[in-house]
């Protein structure tokens, strides 16, 4: 019997609802296996594509060709659509992997982890421990500049190279300092090669003071601003001259007050600040305690003041074997040292120690040595 006579036959000998219900649940199944075959179909040819692009061009390249497309032509439209192939590393075998772990570590990271907790440090060590080439008077060269100093100074001098170094002389300029303002005017070419040799980025500046009726006018001071151009305080100093003063008391407050200003010097407070005060009087009564407190208040913010007192080289009869008390007072204000000049041509000497600290003394007569031609 046909598959239509069959559905009569039913439908005479069924009720109407039955025989609808079976010929819907006919559409259904047939709708599906159709939308099955579809879909496995399109998978079958997606994974051939898949396969194929992963397997690589020499691969794909010898797959049969179908005319008219269908599936190489499919291969071939995705490995052309496909982006540039990227080649990523290989995992290294675990041999691999224990050469790599037992390498030691580069010098470049070993340097950086050691250079990172203290610079200087290892600058200081690598100074004093290869010879420095560093030009010095009339052309010459010291080789091996710190060769036979100590091992802290080498790393003081590496701390100032790393920070930078500012350095500011304040000088009376009365009467009594004429013996060291023109010794000054002589060796300053000298103190200048010495340090600019252990720092070469050394800078400087300068300031003269007065009494209040000498030739200075009421400020009683003149300067000139910090600077790495040492011609200005060549020409500063080669003009002074020693004169007035005719009272004990002076106004160091005075120099003091300019030296330490920001403004009027240019100081630079990330490097290193260094005053040197050069007297031999007390302070001005009226001044005092402002040098006092201007004293304090710059070693506050990182600076240093030492001090020179050049009493100990007077005249028999009033030469001092003690600090003047405050000359001292001022030092110790200011963070710095002291120092009791006893020997007139030892000054430019002091000027130098008085710069890197008393406890270098030594290491500062060795380095003078090698650069500056004794006359």
């Amino acid at each position: 019997m046909s598959l239509r006579g069959w559905l009569r036959e039913l439908k005479e000998s069924a009720p109407s609802w039955g025989v609808s219900l079976i010929v819907h649940v006919l559409l259904i199944v047939a709708a599906g296996m159709v939308t099955w075959v579809v879909v496995r179909i399109q998978a079958d040819e997606q994974t051939l594509v898949l396969r194929a692009v992963a397997a690589g061009a020499d691969e794909v390249g010898t797959a049969p060709e179908a005319g008219g497309g269908g599936t190489t032509a499919m291969v071939e439209a995705a490995q052309a659509s496909r982006p540039a192939t990227v080649i990523l590393p290989t995992a290294p075998a675990a041999t691999d992997l224990e050469k790599v772990l037992a390498r030691p570590p580069m010098p470049e990271a070993t340097a950086f982890l050691t250079d990172t907790a203290d610079p200087a440090s290892d600058l200081a060590r690598a100074l004093a421990a290869s010879p420095t080439a560093v030009a010095a008077p009339g052309g010459r060269v010291g080789v091996g500049l710190l060769d036979g100093t100590s091992a802290g100074f080498g790393q003081h001098i590496g701390q100032l190279r790393g920070t930078g170094l500012d350095i500011v002389l304040v000088l009376d300029a009365t009467d009594s300092m004429a013996p060291y303002i023109e010794q000054a005017k002589l060796r300053l070419h000298q103190i200048l090669d010495v340090v600019t040799g252990l720092v070469p980025s050394a800078r400087f500046g300068m300031v003269t003071y007065k009494d209040y009726g000498d030739d200075y006018g009421p400020g009683a001071v003149k300067w000139v601003r910090v600077s790495d151009n040492v011609t200005p305080v060549r020409e500063f100093i080669d003009a002074t001259t020693a004169g007035g003063g005719a009272d004990i008391p002076e106004p160091i407050h005075e120099g003091i007050r300019a030296a330490t200003s920001d403004d009027r010097m240019g100081w630079n407070r990330r490097r290193r600040r260094v005053v040197i005060l050069v007297g031999d009087s007390p302070c001005h009564p009226s001044g005092r305690k402002e040098a006092f407190a201007l004293a304090t208040a710059f070693a506050r913010t990182g600076g240093t003041i030492n001090v020179i007192d050049v009493g100990g080289t007077g005249a028999k009869a009033i030469q001092r074997t003690t600090l003047q008390p405050d000359l001292a007072r001022v030092a110790k204000d200011g963070g710095g040292e002291a120092f009791l000049l006893t020997d007139t041509d030892a000054f430019w000497r002091y000027l130098i120690v008085s710069v890197f600290g008393q406890r270098f003394e030594q290491d500062v007569g060795i380095i003078i040595k090698k650069l500056v031609r004794e006359e």
